[in-house]
């Protein structure tokens, strides 16, 4: 059965800055090849830093360079070095002796770019504190009166993981490797709120054009499987939503939009896009048929 099509594929070579689009990609069970293999990280202690703490991560954007393809399953040195544009258009790459304090000058605290590490290393993803509750509510953008969102779609394993941890690790992702998203559900937030819903407040991977179809449509495919292109997806569940989406991407001319979270609480529960995990590994395009298999 034929749900849509492809209609964009993204990939964010740095965790929290812009991406790019791509017209192919490998959907490894890691994600989308080259995606997230590097992170900013606080240079006095070495924590992972992502724009729920740090938006203005997000005027910065990154891309791979021409000519050359990152490597699955590299880490540390393998990973292939990337490109990172400043806001004013600057360029710098990631492994460039001054990256450190370019990134430092652009954020506005002393930063570090750091490549993917394997799982084993524990330390270099380990919180070096715990958030408590006053700091997850601030990264949720909790609003007046409103409840902590409801987890228990989050496999137990994987939160107790991300308690301790910035990512899980081995991973640069916040939880699960690959986010779809649907020109539906954008159609239905945007046609409830009045407000831009832009697809890149949601950083997907994979935006999947739907056609005439209403609603919220892929909330429907959790706990379904998904043919697309060469791959097979498993949809494991929606995606909750934090404050990024309503935050600044100056390099898309996304402008901040604090209504944006209010109108996900309210319209959807703060749910939008799914979580997807890869159970057989290919290569996606533009413009590829997604059907659902099961």
């Amino acid at each position: 059965m034929r749900l849509g099509s492809v209609k964009e594929l993204w990939r964010y070579p740095v965790k929290s800055l812009g991406g790019e689009p791509l017209e192919e990609a490998q959907l490894l069970r890691a994600g989308l090849l080259g995606d997230r293999t590097w992170a900013c990280v606080d240079a006095a202690s070495g924590e992972i830093v992502g724009a729920k703490r740090r938006p203005e991560l997000l005027a910065l954007r990154a891309r791979h360079l021409a000519g050359v393809e990152p490597r699955p399953g590299a880490f540390g040195a393998d990973v292939a070095e990337v490109e990172i544009e400043a806001p004013g258009g600057a360029r710098f790459r990631s492994r460039d002796a001054e990256a450190p304090a370019r990134l430092s000058a652009a954020v506005g605290v002393p930063l570090r770019l750091a490549p993917l590490a394997p799982a084993e290393d524990r330390e270099h993803y380990r919180l070096r504190r715990p958030m408590d509750a006053e700091q997850l509510a601030a990264a949720m953008n909790l609003q007046p009166g409103e409840p902590m969102p409801d987890f228990s779609e989050t496999p137990r394993e994987l939160l107790m993981l991300l308690a301790e941890h910035a990512t899980p690790p081995g991973s640069y992702t916040d939880a699960f490797p690959v986010h779809l998203l649907t020109t539906a559900s954008l159609a239905e937030l945007r046609g409830r709120s009045g407000l831009d819903a832009d697809r890149l407040r949601f950083r997907p991977n994979l935006f999947v054009d739907t056609g005439d179809a209403r609603g919220f449509v892929e909330f429907e495919w959790t706990g379904k499987r998904l043919r697309v292109g060469e791959a097979v997806l498993a949809v494991e569940s929606r995606t909750i939503r934090c404050s990024m989406p309503s935050r600044a991407q100056p390099p898309f001319g996304i402008a901040a939009e604090p209504r944006i979270t209010p109108a996900l609480v309210l319209h959807c529960k703060r749910h939008i896009g799914v979580n997807v995990r890869v159970e057989r590994e290919g290569c996606v395009r533009a413009g590829d048929p997604v059907e659902l298999v099961g």
